[in-house]
């Protein structure tokens, strides 16, 4: 194993870094006060023998950092706004158009008139499908133009295999998607 760099240890575990810590835990509120002061008046005494050009010149550095900071931070809440009015005004006008590509988490699309569609619970006459409130009438059949006949139980083999009294039908319906890809091209009509 290599040997380790010295300065390699990025967590500063060394001794010197651990009596420093535990020195700094046992500090009493006083005690932080008043090194925090004197941290105060020491910075107050170096920026007062400094010369004057280089403090404004540090001064005006700081202003226009501050500046810009602020002018961004501006910027990019105005064109989120923007955006989030755009979406807003997009989902009142009752325009869904790629609305889906332009979603704010801050508007409530679940309570827009044109989603709230309501439950299935509206019966066909005529073939007893249930449909939504709003659904036209007779899409489902034409009107009970359109009869499907019943759905005849499939062969034995694969009955069992379905409705899982078949010992095989656990991994049978766990794959049943490959098994359906595979065939989807053949015929299984009987043969007489």
């Amino acid at each position: 194993m290599p040997r380790k760099r010295k300065g390699a240890d990025l967590s500063r575990s060394t001794s010197k870094a651990r009596k420093l810590r535990n020195s700094r835990s046992e500090r009493t509120e006083e005690q932080i006060q008043q090194q925090n002061t004197d941290a105060r008046v020491r910075m107050t005494r170096l920026h007062q023998e400094e010369p004057e050009d280089t403090r404004d010149e540090r001064n005006e550095v700081r202003r226009l950092e501050q500046r810009q900071s602020r002018r961004f931070t501006v910027n990019r809440r105005r064109t989120n706004d923007q955006q989030r009015q755009q979406v807003h005004r997009a989902f009142i006008s009752d325009s869904f158009l790629r609305l889906a590509f332009q979603y704010e988490p801050d508007i409530e699309y679940y309570a827009h008139s044109k989603v709230v569609i309501g439950a299935m619970d509206k019966e066909c006459p005529h073939c007893h499908a249930l449909k939504f409130k709003n659904e036209p009438a007779g899409m489902c059949c034409a009107s009970g133009k359109v009869q499907l006949p019943e759905i005849e139980t499939p062969p034995e083999p694969l009955n069992g295999l379905l409705i899982g009294t078949d010992p095989d039908s656990n991994v049978f319906l766990k794959s049943i998607l490959r098994f359906n890809s595979c065939f989807q091209m053949t015929s299984f009509e009987q043969q007489k």
